[in-house]
Formats: C-alpha cells, structure tokens, sequence
C-alpha cells in the first residue's frame, strides 16, 4: 500500500478500485448500447465536452487559469494520444464489435506499453515478458479469426480500430511519462482532456449536429448518461482516490478483472454469447498479459 497507509486506510482504496472496474466494465455495454442509436462521433463530442467542462473547472480550482498556460502546452500532443485519438478509434472501433471482443483487446495496452518502453530504450524485456507478448497476440489472434479469415468483416474492422486506439492510448502512457512525473496523474489527465477533448469537440461538432436527439430513446439516453458521468467523471475520482490509498500496482492488478466483469455484463444484460475460441483467446490474452506484467 502508499507509504504510511494503513490496513484499514487501505480498505476504502480495494473498494474504489473495485467500483471503477465495476463502471468501466459496464462501460462496453453501456456505450454498445447507446451506439446502436447515436453516431459514434456525437457520443464522442458530448464525452469530450462534458471531460472538458468538469476537469477544467476541477483544475482552475486548483491551479487558477495562470498555470494552466504552460501545462496544456505540454500536455497538447498527448491529449491528441490519449483522449482525441483513443476515444474516436475506441467508440468507432465498438460500433463494429462486441463489447466483450472490445474488453479484451483493450486488455493488451500492458503488452504495447511494454513494446513501445522497449523500442524507446525506457525498459529492458526480459525472456518471461518476451513470452507474455506472443501469448497475447496468440491469444487475439484466435479471437479475430474466429469467424474466418476476413479483413472486410464488421467484427475485423472493429477490432483493428479498438487495437488502433489501445496503440494510442500505450503511447500516451510511455511518452507521458516525464510530464506524469511532473505534472501529477489527475493533473496531467485533466489537461489532456482539455486538449485531446478540445480537438474532439471541433472534428465531432458536426456529426453532433446532425443527431436527431429527441428521437433517442429513453435507454439509450440513460446509457449516455452513464458514459458521461459514471465513466468519464466519477470513474476517474475512483480511481485516482484508489491510487492515493494503496499501490498502484494493487489497482493494476484489479483492472485485470475489466474484461471479465465486461464480459459478464454483456452476456446478461446485452444477451452477448461466447464461442470456444473467444474464450480460449481471452484467457490466452489475459495470461500473456499476467506474464508481461510479471516478468
């Protein structure tokens, strides 16, 4: 656990943890849901708009508009990284397929993070790790082609945007690592959505336009509502209250759980099936990451 924590300091931490991997879990199904109805693009621009609107009144309260200046400046290309492209390539790649297919490739970003710390020089990879990488992409592998060879299926595509915007988010996390160092987690998350949600707001506004909101459903509606305030606001709180009361690698370990509790809920409640492959690649991928974390 932090420094100093104590075992009943810590309990609070498990159980935020353990709530944000519970919302962004339910967030493939939610947001599945919702895309049935609304252009990717719209939900991206009220995402974004709503992430700008509450991480920037969060840090003027914070900081006042004058330190802001330098830190959006630093702060700008991994906002294009980790929020403008990330967000796009993920709603855009969850359209095309199942939230459990998309649960799972995001489950790789340990394995990218991994590869691209490796190519920057910023981390040695040693025999063990080398072994969880191709596991994992063994492992994706048996889920892509589960239907079949086809680089033109709905389900291909949208695995291929959602591994896009996995890449993008890894970079934003190897890259950002010195402006994290300075700049402190919820800080520099704050001013990437401010950037990377700037960007989003100006390439969606149309697409968000265009939508007919009053003939969205009422479901639907309520599954905006999640995305927006569960997943994008309360989630983060969660999760950055779980960092300062026990180690970061204890709520890592716990994010392992986002693809099985993702799977779960789309099998119950988005009525989502499993074949013998997607299985096996799943628990290939899940254990190839395990090893790559491990090794």
């Amino acid at each position: 656990m932090t420094e100093g924590a104590r075992p009943a300091d810590a309990l609070p931490g498990f159980l935020a943890a353990g709530a944000c991997t519970l919302i962004w879990g339910a967030n493939y199904s939610m947001a599945k849901r919702l895309l049935l109805e609304v252009d990717p693009l719209a939900v991206a621009w009220v995402r974004a708009a709503s992430g700008m609107l509450f991480f920037g009144i969060l840090l003027l309260a914070r900081t006042g508009w004058r330190s802001l200046l330098p830190g959006l400046r630093r702060a700008a290309p991994l906002g294009f990284l980790g929020i403008f492209a990330n967000q796009i390539l993920f709603l855009s790649g969850l359209k095309r397929t199942s939230a459990a297919h998309s649960a799972i490739m995001i489950a790789l970003l340990p394995v990218f993070v991994l590869l691209l710390s490796a190519l920057e020089r910023f981390e040695p990879v040693s025999l063990s790790k080398v072994a969880g990488i191709l596991v994992a992409f063994a492992g994706v592998s048996v889920i892509a082609f589960e239907r079949g060879v086809d680089f033109y299926g709905s389900y291909t595509r949208g695995d291929l945007l959602t591994l896009a915007g996995v890449m993008a988010f890894a970079a934003y996390t190897v890259f950002g690592k010195p402006a994290l160092r300075d700049l402190g987690p919820l800080r520099l998350t704050g001013l990437a959505f401010l950037t990377g949600g700037a960007g989003i707001v100006l390439v969606a506004f149309p697409a968000a336009v265009r939508e007919d909101w009053r003939a969205v459903s009422s479901t639907a509606a309520w599954c905006l509502a999640g995305v927006v305030v569960l997943s994008t606001i309360v989630a983060y709180i969660l999760y950055y209250f779980a960092l300062s009361r026990i180690d970061p690698s204890k709520v890592g370990a716990m994010m392992y759980l986002q693809p099985v509790v993702a799977a779960v809920i789309a099998y119950f409640i988005a009525g989502e099936t499993f074949s013998a492959p997607f299985l096996l690649g799943g628990g290939m991928v899940l254990s190839g990451v395990v090893l790559t974390e491990r090794g």
